[in-house]
């Protein structure tokens, strides 16, 4: 089997990767006590899905459960609901698909489409929020659960406590039930308004809740503080909850909680393709711990018999408003090697072993006075062992076999989009390794499709490569520390691109070509003198940042940044 590199593996970072530099999670840890994100849980599967035993109306409860995932013909199940009309017969399962597929694509702020939330509320309405990618799974699936009074956990493992943490429903405790150092009691310490608010009376809010913040990237763009700078998560969270508990709640999960704990079996299982839906995951994984990419599945289309086509919406690292991928664009994920193929990563292992692929959450219920998580008769069909290493690594093939077939003009057109987000947010983020391997990666498939209509590649880089492309160059993750620096933006990207467009018309002023300065550690002082000192030249000293280390890098200590070889030599255009 062919051996991939970490840096081929590279891409969208995922939410809460245990960065120790998140003032989030450290302004958490001061409150909680517990300083740690949580990772993959170690025990064997048949016990992992067994949750903890917590009373009704504990202490530490967030919401109340009124309903049960499978149910079908209660009260409540056979109202009419925002996806679904009444008497529909959908159990709650079902129905939180129909929620996902429901939800309507409106423009992004800053470019392309996002998703907008529907909430049962007297049709309030809101873009989505400002999030990492594992954080937009989690908060669907949370957001889904509270309203309807639905049992839900995911868990993950305190290397603090040597112990699995539950964090659901009953709030943040231990598998006996005890609540987990000083995670908050969400019961008695916050509001919940449900009850006393009625359709066209003022929406309650809570002060606190609204300067909460999952980090310095989350702001939203569409909501504002009293004093008019940009508000963040846990203002967002206080207009979409009248249960005030929930937007406490929401804030800590995804804090704690990213990728490797939607890889966790005792969180999701592995589905096949043919089986995928809404509300799905699709996650890359080159790693057991540490980070990856999610992915929600938004909406699949089934055009014709055995043909499947599907949508997804990520965020990202830095936090963004999640990026929704038409099925043109969307295959080329689900067709990765990343998300559970056969290959093998750059430790030998292969990638269907790490968690990664098609995935579908574990319902939560109540099992001999246990919350467990479980899977419902419903998906058994779709269901793969996590032994089941064929299965698994089949699909990423299967997916390419069964997605409706698009021309090769569509398949250039969707390449020539991601590469045209990709250099968008490189434009805001000028440091973010996971673009620019998005960017190549998406070159790789214009290539592709290019040469079977009969173009060079020679000729697609004349038509279609920018300077831009070079002085963002791809770069080798492990080896090199820009890809730690996630605060860099939009003034420092004109500062670099400046200095790429001066240095190219001094060369053509002496009829010359020269290879354009990749912007990356280079070795003089922090590595980044030739870009500070360019700034200052322009007056703009104050616009450049020094570097930073905003997520664990192993490069840290490089001198010398170490670029790939995919954009190619500009002077050969």
């Amino acid at each position: 089997m062919r051996r991939l590199t970490l840096s081929a593996a590279l891409v969208l970072l995922s939410a809460a990767c245990a960065d120790p530099g998140n003032p989030a999670l450290t302004e958490s840890a001061a409150e909680t006590g517990l300083d740690e994100t949580l990772g993959m849980n170690t025990e064997e599967v048949s016990t992992s899905t067994v949750g903890p035993a917590v009373p009704a109306g504990a202490a530490t409860e967030v919401w109340a459960i009124r309903n049960q995932w499978a149910e079908t013909d209660t009260v409540e199940a056979r109202r009419a609901g925002p996806a679904w009309s009444a008497s529909s017969g959908l159990s709650w399962e079902q129905k939180f698909d129909r929620w996902v597929a429901s939800l309507r694509r409106v423009p992004r702020t800053s470019g392309g489409e996002t998703f907008e939330i529907t909430t049962p509320y007297g049709g309030r309405k809101f873009a989505a929020p400002t999030l990492e990618c594992a954080e937009v799974s989690v908060f669907l699936r949370v957001t889904f659960a509270s309203w309807y009074g639905l049992p839900f956990y995911i868990q993950g493992w305190s290397s603090a406590d040597r112990q699995p943490i539950f964090a659901g429903h009953f709030g943040f405790v231990f598998r006996t039930g005890q609540r987990v150092r000083n995670f908050p009691l969400f019961r008695s310490a916050y509001r919940d308004s449900t009850a006393g608010w009625r359709e066209g009376a003022p929406w309650p809010t809570d002060a606190a809740l609204r300067r909460m913040r999952l980090g310095t990237d989350d702001a939203v763009p569409f909501l504002t503080n009293a004093d008019g700078t940009p508000a963040g998560a846990g203002a967002y969270f206080d207009e979409i909850f009248l249960n005030k508990r929930v937007g406490y709640f929401m804030r800590l999960i995804l804090v704690y909680f990213g990728s490797v704990n939607l890889a966790d079996e005792g969180n999701t299982i592995h589905v096949r393709a043919t089986g995928t839906a809404p509300g799905d995951i699709l996650l890359k994984r080159w790693q057991r711990q540490g980070i990856g990419h999610v992915m929600p599945v938004m909406r699949v289309d089934r055009p014709v018999e055995g043909r499947i086509a599907a949508s997804i919406a990520s965020g990202s690292m830095p936090r963004r408003q999640p990026l929704w991928e038409e099925p043109t664009v969307a295959i080329s994920s689900f067709t990765s090697q990343y998300t559970g193929g056969t290959e093998q990563n750059s430790d030998n292992v292969a990638y269907s072993t790490l968690g990664g692929g098609i995935r579908r959450w574990r319902t939560t219920v109540l099992r001999n006075g246990r919350w467990t998580n479980t899977t419902l008769a419903a998906d058994e069909a779709d269901f793969i062992a996590q032994s089941d290493q064929a299965a698994i690594g089949a699909r990423p093939e299967q997916f390419r076999e069964i997605w409706q077939v698009i021309t090769p003009q569509e398949r250039q057109r969707a390449a020539l989009d991601r590469i045209a987000t990709a250099r968008s947010h490189l434009r805001m983020y000028p440091a973010s390794c996971s673009a620019r391997t998005r960017r190549e990666d998406a070159f790789a498939d214009l290539y592709t499709v290019s040469e079977e209509l009969g173009m060079t590649r020679a000729t697609v880089d004349r038509q279609h490569r920018t300077l831009e492309d070079h002085v963002f160059a791809e770069l080798e993750y492990n080896q090199s520390k820009t890809c730690c620096w996630n605060s860099t933006n939009a003034a420092m990207a004109s500062i670099v691109l400046d200095y790429a467009m001066q240095e190219q018309a001094r060369a053509q002023a002496r009829m010359m070509c020269v290879q354009p300065t990749v912007f990356r550690a280079n070795g003089a002082g922090d590595g980044y003198d030739v870009w500070r000192m360019h700034a200052a030249s322009m007056g703009r000293a104050a616009d450049w940042r020094a570097w930073s280390e905003d997520e664990p890098c192993m490069a840290r200590a490089v001198t010398m940044d170490t670029a790939t070889s995919r954009v190619g030599n500009f002077c050969a255009r």
